[in-house]
């Protein structure tokens, strides 16, 4: 009886349906006409008064289906797996007034790709702009994919950044690791925030040591990574950032920190850069004074220090050393050098 009572309704419905078939317009009637809606997937049919039917797709999947559409579009809108800056050729554009892009959410997170001393920072350089922060590393160190994203550029480059590899991420920015020894990934690969993509080295740079070459681009246009970074405890400094034409220009300002050291230049030696106000005036501040000491998970390298006696003091082991902060075991210690112990 209930099998009877389910085909009797199913072969209404057929019959309602059937007699608005071919009646869909795009000139519907009033809410108040509405004779029935009736579910059909991920969509509403309603049928009105006036003999007409028309689809309507709940809100939710309606801002659904942009999102992925907005996704998709920075996936292929000039998308090139040959040019290093797709926004630049053929038409370099001006960049944004201003822009608000979200780093992270609940779904993507971020990891530094490498940690150690910043040997270089962004700004001006020998009389030449620098735009990418240098991260000091050993040859064959991993290095890691900042954010989640897709790669747009995997090869060796000849304009002297060596082995590039160039991700571009869901919120648009592109991120670049160059001088790499080896590429793990291929173009048009998907990838995870933390994924090794290559190892560290000099190619395209081979009169220096090895260190890794990190860039940060919004169409092209270069920003300091440290403005987003709060390189000593691994994360960003916020979830979002708005960028202004002032986080693109490379002003005189930033010879600030080329003159107090930051670069190597005048003082001989590279400090760590991490937690410092690049754009000010003030002299950069080195970790030396906190040699010795313990600060949270953190551990402050101290003259005569090396991976093994820090292992023993704490109750770890070099592997464990190595594999928090991104070194290898044979990488050199600096005095002040931050070492995360657990």
């Amino acid at each position: 009886m209930e099998f009877l009572r389910k085909s009797l309704l199913f072969l209404s419905f057929l019959s309602i349906f059937a007699s608005f078939a071919g009646a869909q317009t795009n000139v519907l009637p009033d809410s108040s006409d509405v004779l029935d809606t009736i579910p059909y997937g991920e969509q509403h049919i309603v049928l009105y008064k006036a003999n007409v039917w028309d689809y309507v797709i709940d809100p939710e999947i309606l801002a659904r289906d942009k999102a992925i559409s907005d996704t998709m579009d920075i996936f292929t809108e000039r998308w090139n797996n040959e040019i290093t800056f797709p926004y630049q050729w053929p038409d370099p554009g001006p960049p944004p007034d201003s822009i608000l892009i979200q780093l992270v959410d609940d779904e993507r997170g971020f990891v530094l790709p490498h940690y150690g001393m910043i040997t270089s920072g962004f700004g001006w350089r020998y009389g030449r702009n620098h735009k990418a922060i240098d991260i000091d590393l050993e040859k064959g160190t991993p290095v890691r994919a900042a954010f989640d994203g897709k790669v747009r550029y995997s090869q060796y480059n000849n304009g002297g950044y060596g082995n590039l590899i160039i991700i571009r991420h869901f919120n648009g920015l592109e991120t670049y690791y160059a001088h790499l020894t080896t590429r793990y990934v291929k173009p048009n690969q998907i990838v995870k925030a933390g994924q090794i993509i290559g190892t560290g080295g000099n190619t395209g740079a081979h009169w220096t040591g090895a260190h890794l070459h990190f860039e940060c681009r919004w169409w092209d246009h270069a920003f300091d990574p440290l403005r987003i970074i709060e390189f000593d405890s691994l994360r960003l400094k916020s979830d979002s950032v708005i960028l202004t034409p002032a986080d693109f220009k490379i002003s005189q300002s930033h010879k600030a920190y080329v003159n107090n050291g930051v670069n190597g230049q005048n003082s001989g030696t590279a400090v760590n850069y991490g937690g410092n106000n690049v754009t000010n005036n003030k002299p950069v501040e080195t970790n030396a004074s906190a040699s010795g000491k313990v600060m949270g998970n953190y551990y402050y390298v101290k003259k005569g220090d090396t991976l093994s006696a820090i292992a023993r003091r704490f109750g770890t082991s070099v592997a464990k050393l190595c594999e928090l902060n991104g070194i290898s075991k044979n990488s050199t210690l600096h005095i002040g050098q931050k070492i995360r112990i657990k």
